[in-house]
């Protein structure tokens, strides 16, 4: 995840004042990036995250799962299961 010093982007801080919509958007799109780089336990947790961030937009009115969420969750998914998780 991001270190503790670093202040988050600004797609992120202008999207948490908006929407919820926009918010999860950018949350999820901030997991996916960060997904690439953990390892380990690292990576199991964040997956975790994602999960729950595409389930949360998945719940909003209106929403529907593109390709690219539902790919995200699948491969999350799977790289939490070869970690053991």
């Amino acid at each position: 995840m991001a270190r503790q010093n670093e202040i988050p982007p600004a797609d992120i801080t202008g999207a948490v004042q908006g929407d919820k919509r926009a918010a999860l958007e950018a949350i999820r799109d901030r997991l996916a990036a960060e997904l690439v780089r953990a390892k380990g336990q690292a990576a199991a947790a964040v997956a975790k995250e994602l999960r729950a961030t595409i389930d949360a937009l998945e719940a909003l009115p209106g929403g529907e799962v593109s390709a690219v969420d539902d790919l995200t969750a699948k491969r999350a998914a799977r790289r939490a299961k070869a970690q053991g998780r």
